[in-house]
């Protein structure tokens, strides 16, 4: 499997679940919220619980976390959805 596949892999993973696509639209809208900001704007999703999406999000390259202080950001990476886009050009041609 060539690299470009794995990370096209890693990408359909990450957003195969419905609480990894809602916690990637909350960053996508607001940029820089913490772990704790994300478990409250999540139902009943524990702070643990979310620090396991988080991790998946940017092992595919979606998120980018940055410690603050005691505190991590949570920032979109638009650019690493281009495998996605790449693919669904492909697909439609």
């Amino acid at each position: 499997m060539e690299a470009s596949e794995d990370r096209l892999d890693d990408i359909f993973r990450a957003l195969a679940d419905p609480t990894r696509r809602r916690l990637l639209s909350l960053i996508a809208g607001q940029p820089g919220l913490s772990t704790a900001q994300l478990a409250q704007q999540t139902r009943g999703m524990t702070r643990w619980g979310v620090m396991k999406h988080l991790a998946i999000l940017d092992a595919a390259g979606l998120i980018q976390t940055m410690p603050e202080g005691r505190h991590r950001r949570h920032f979109h990476e638009p650019q690493a959805l281009d495998p996605l886009r790449r693919w669904l050009a492909d697909s439609s041609s």
